[in-house]
């Protein structure tokens, strides 16, 4: 009797197993990754990235550069824009471009972040957009200092107090360690203007980008953004020593609004 039912399991198994080989359900598209135009930054090249997985969502977006890029960079201020394009090719996110300000001798406040650094700006907003906020218009000091809405603010941001053409306002997190009695390594910024949230910024000091760290950290994150899509809610940088590459990235997209 028992040999019985053991052989009748048997089959029963086997015919799922066959039923589920069979099946028409989908499988998990694989992700795919996307490459923007390279672009001349230093001695080496920078470019962006983009990874999409399931349906064309969004998983991570990034800045690469190579390591000859921190080489040959300007020694003294101002400060140089590098403009560099999203994969022409990649699906539609909420980031328009990327924007790498590079600042050789830092940026008020000083003490905090007066040490050589890269601005990191993912941009919400177009070129032409930035270029329309400048002091040109008579109302770009107030346009760049008005306060968003409480819920477009993560807890614990507030603004800088120098309105930045082409950028708006800067919004730094109260509670980041270069706050607190230790030296600016990487911290997250939103910007903003006329009320409106413009980019999303990781700032890296020069010095921790060359130490080739594996950091990752989770992003504040408002409650509601200006558009709906995919959002980042962490971001890191990373060393991959065989490509001698740098990766700035924001990652765990998740859809909001």
């Amino acid at each position: 009797m028992f040999r019985n039912i053991l052989a009748a399991t048997v089959v029963i198994a086997s015919a799922t197993v066959v039923l589920m080989a069979c099946s028409d359900s989908p499988t998990a598209e694989p992700a795919k990754t996307f490459t923007g135009s390279k672009i001349a930054v230093g001695q080496g090249t920078a470019w962006t990235e983009m990874t999409v997985g399931q349906s064309n969502a969004i998983q991570e977006v990034s800045l690469v550069f190579t390591e000859d890029a921190l080489v040959g960079l300007p020694g003294t201020a101002p400060a140089t824009e590098f403009v560099i394009p999203l994969p022409s090719d990649a699906p539609g996110t909420v980031f328009n471009h990327v924007g790498v300000n590079w600042q050789p001798q830092g940026h008020p406040p000083a003490t905090i972040y007066s040490v050589p650094h890269f601005d990191v700006h993912f941009y919400l907003i177009s070129t032409q957009e930035r270029d329309a906020m400048t002091p040109a218009d008579p109302n770009f000091a107030a346009k760049a200092l008005k306060v968003p809405a409480t819920n477009l603010v993560p807890v614990s941001y507030g603004p800088d107090p120098m309105p930045i053409p082409r950028m708006g306002s800067h919004w730094g997190d109260g509670t980041s360690h270069e706050f607190h009695g230790s030296a600016f390594t990487a911290t997250m910024i939103y910007g903003y203007y006329d009320g409106k949230m413009t980019f999303i910024e990781p700032m890296l000091a020069k010095s921790f980008i060359e130490s080739k760290p594996n950091y990752s950290a989770t992003i504040r994150t408002p409650a509601a953004y200006p558009k709906a899509g995919r959002y980042p809610t962490t971001y890191g940088v990373t060393h991959t020593a065989a490509a001698k590459e740098y990766r700035v990235k924001l990652g765990t997209f998740v859809a909001r609004n």
